[in-house]
C-alpha cells in the first residue's frame, strides 16, 4: 500500500506545476511528431512510386485502354494520374493534338511518378485524320474536308506523288507525339470494318498504308532508327492481320477487339488466326506475348463484360475471363478495355480493372 501512497503524492506535486508549462511543452511534443510523421509518409510514398515504376519495367502482362473525355482536371475520373496505379499504358481516343496546360500537366506527373504510358491514337481512312485543321476561309471557298486536307498535303497527282503525302503525314504525327513527350502511337486498323460514316478508305489502298508505317517506324517502336524511337511505341489494333508478316515487326503489340467475347474457345480462335498470319516470321510464344486481348466498357462497364467460360466450364465475365486466359503453352501480353474510364463509376472505383491486375500480377503479400 506504502508505493501506491507514496506515487500519489508524487503525481499530486507534478500536478502542482503551472498547466501552460506543460501545454507549451506537449504542443512542441506533437508538432514533432506531426512532422517527423509527414516526412515519413513523403519518404514512404516515394520509395512506393520508386518501385511502382521499376514494376512497370519488368517484363509483365500489361493493363492497357482507350481513355476518353480526358480533361486532365476535375472531375477525378478525367484524370489520367487517376488510373489504377498499375495501369501499364492508355491510348488516347479523343485525339492527341492541341493539348491544354491541363492536359499537359496530368500527362507529365502520369508519366514521371507513375510510369504510365500513354500513346496517341487515330482511326485512319482518309489522309488528314486527327492533325489536319480545316481553316474557316477553306469552308467559305464551298471545299469539303478532304478537298482541303488533299490539298494540304499534297495528294494529287499519281501514286508516287500520293505516297510522298503519306510520308509527310506520318512524319507530322510523330512531330506530334515528340512535341508533347508522347510515349507512341495506337493504329486502329479498320480497313473491313463498317463504319458510321462515309469514307473511300483511301489510307489502305494500294500500299499507302504500309508507306505510312514504314515511315513512322523509322521514329518509333521496335524498327526505329534511334535509341529514343525504339523507347517509345508502336502499337496496332483491331485487325493486325491486314499487314504482312514483315510489317507486323514493326508493331510492339497486336490489341485485338475481342467484344462480347463468349470464352476461351473464342479467344483462342482469335488468337490462333492472329499466328497463323504471322507465323512466318514470328513464334507462337513472340505472338502470344504481343497479343492483348480487349473488352468494350462503352456497354459492359457496370458488370465486367458477358457472360464468358474458361476451358475447365467455370462462368465468369468476359473482362476477368481475359485476364485469365493464356493461349496454349505460352503467356500472353495483356488485356484491356475500351471507354477503360467508365470502370470510375465502379465500387470500389475501377473494380474491374483493379481485379484484372491482381488476376494477371498479384500483389505480393
Amino acid at each position: 500500500m506504502k508505493k501506491y501512497v507514496i506515487f500519489s503524492f508524487l503525481l499530486m506535486a507534478l500536478l502542482s506545476v503551472g498547466c501552460s508549462d506543460w501545454t507549451e511543452v506537449e504542443n512542441k511534443n506533437i508538432d514533432k511528431l506531426l512532422v517527423d510523421a509527414d516526412s515519413s509518409l513523403s519518404i514512404a510514398h516515394q520509395k512506393y512510386l520508386e518501385n511502382l515504376r521499376a514494376y512497370k519495367q519488368t517484363d509483365h502482362e500489361l493493363t492497357f485502354g482507350w481513355f476518353s473525355g480526358w480533361t486532365g482536371e476535375s472531375p477525378a475520373s478525367r484524370c489520367l494520374y487517376n488510373l489504377p496505379d498499375s495501369t501499364d499504358f492508355v491510348s488516347l481516343w479523343d485525339g492527341f493534338t492541341n493539348l491544354t496546360p491541363a492536359k499537359q500537366a496530368d500527362l507529365k506527373r502520369a508519366q514521371q511518378e507513375k510510369g504510365l504510358r500513354v500513346l496517341a491514337c487515330s482511326l485512319l481512312f482518309d489522309i488528314g485524320n486527327s492533325v489536319t485543321v480545316q481553316p474557316q476561309s477553306s469552308k467559305d471557298k464551298g471545299e469539303t474536308w478532304l478537298q482541303y486536307s488533299h490539298k494540304f498535303w499534297g495528294w494529287e497527282g499519281d501514286e508516287k506523288t500520293i505516297e510522298k503525302a503519306v510520308e509527310k503525314f506520318a512524319n507530322a504525327i510523330c512531330d506530334t507525339i515528340y512535341k508533347y513527350n508522347l510515349d507512341g502511337f495506337d493504329l486502329d486498323a479498320e480497313p473491313t470494318i463498317p463504319q458510321p460514316f462515309n469514307t473511300d478508305r483511301e489510307m489502305w489502298q494500294n500500299d499507302r498504308m504500309n508507306v505510312f508505317i514504314r515511315t513512322m517506324g523509322k521514329r518509333i517502336g521496335p524498327m526505329a532508327e534511334t535509341e529514343e524511337g525504339r523507347k517509345k511505341w508502336l502499337v496496332v489494333d483491331g485487325e493486325p492481320d491486314w499487314f504482312s508478316p514483315e510489317m507486323a515487326l514493326y508493331f510492339n503489340y497486336y490489341i485485338l477487339q475481342a467484344y462480347e467475347s463468349y470464352g476461351y474457345q473464342d479467344l483462342d480462335m482469335r488468337f490462333n488466326n492472329l499466328y497463323s498470319a504471322f507465323a512466318s516470321k514470328q513464334s507462337y510464344a513472340e505472338v502470344a506475348k504481343k497479343v492483348i486481348m480487349t473488352e468494350e466498357f462503352e456497354k459492359y462497364s457496370t458488370n465486367g463484360g458477358v457472360g464468358h467460360r474458361t476451358r475447365d466450364g467455370k462462368s465468369v465475365r468476359s473482362y476477368l475471363g481475359m485476364a485469365m486466359w493464356e493461349p496454349i503453352g505460352a503467356r500472353k501480353g495483356g488485356i484491356g478495355s475500351y471507354h477503360m474510364e467508365k470502370d470510375y463509376a465502379a465500387s470500389p472505383v475501377y473494380k474491374y480493372l483493379r481485379e484484372g491486375i491482381q488476376i494477371m500480377n498479384p500483389a505480393v503479400k
